[in-house]
């Protein structure tokens, strides 16, 4: 990982750690605090591949360290991975141990879940970023079924408001395929997307909107082949839009 990498992570790390991860506006406190405008601080926290992404540089960097009270060119430092001495120990444990990241990368896909009338699905998936989270948070946060199977998309509409807004950023999981309990589900029914909660009944599925403007949706047992799962909504950042 070079110097802008890692200089990245710990400052993502640092707001995680000072405001909490996925926090609405953390982004907006981390900026009065470093004294910076917040799209200046978005555009650090950026990929860099992505479009107007800004590496920190030296003396930004050590402003950093000087806002946070922490020592001088840690932010420069890669994030430490404990050594665990594995020999001797079972084959998949070690297995296990040796894989160990301290970070899960997760791929954004160009593609919004309505929540409303249905998007048409693209003609292919499209990935334009990656997101990293903290493997610890993930661990301790998130119900999944690997991290291989975490991918992020979007919201679009208003069905799902308040709880899901337009333009927040959605982690789904891709690796459940069917409506085993009631949650918030992504799914292609008509061939167009939807993000709604679906409830599963005696007598087949229902498809409710978190907004009581919308109607809800009764599907019998005999129709449940219409409705193709996606993904899960496992966890999701109001009021942030990528």
């Amino acid at each position: 990982m070079d110097l802008r990498e890692v200089r990245r992570h710990n400052l993502q790390r640092l707001m995680d750690r000072e405001y909490g991860v996925g926090v609405r506006g953390a982004q907006s406190r981390l900026a009065e605090k470093l004294g910076k405008p917040q799209n200046f601080i978005s555009r650090c926290l950026s990929e860099p591949s992505a479009s107007g992404s800004k590496t920190i540089g030296e003396d930004f960097a050590r402003e950093i360290e000087s806002s946070f009270g922490i020592e001088r060119y840690s932010l420069d430092a890669p994030l430490a991975v404990e050594t665990i001495d594995v020999e001797g120990l079972p084959t998949p444990l070690a297995q296990k141990i040796k894989s160990y990241k301290p970070l899960v990368a997760i791929e954004r896909f160009d593609i919004a879940g309505s929540m409303g009338p249905g998007t048409e699905a693209p003609e292919m998936n499209m990935v334009v970023e990656h997101m990293s989270l903290d493997a610890a948070w993930v661990r301790q946060n998130l119900v999944y079924t690997s991290t291989d199977n975490l991918k992020l998309i979007s919201g679009k509409g208003d069905s799902m408001a308040p709880t899901i807004r337009n333009g927040d950023a959605l982690l789904v999981d891709s690796g459940i395929k069917s409506v085993e309990s009631d949650a918030i589900y992504f799914f292609e029914m008509g061939g167009r997307l939807h993000v709604k909660r679906i409830q599963r009944n005696l007598d087949g599925l229902t498809i409710i909107s978190d907004n009581d403007q919308y109607r809800e949706i009764d599907v019998p047992a005999a129709r449940e082949g219409d409705i193709h799962i996606l993904a899960q909504i496992i966890y999701w950042w109001t009021g942030r839009s990528f």
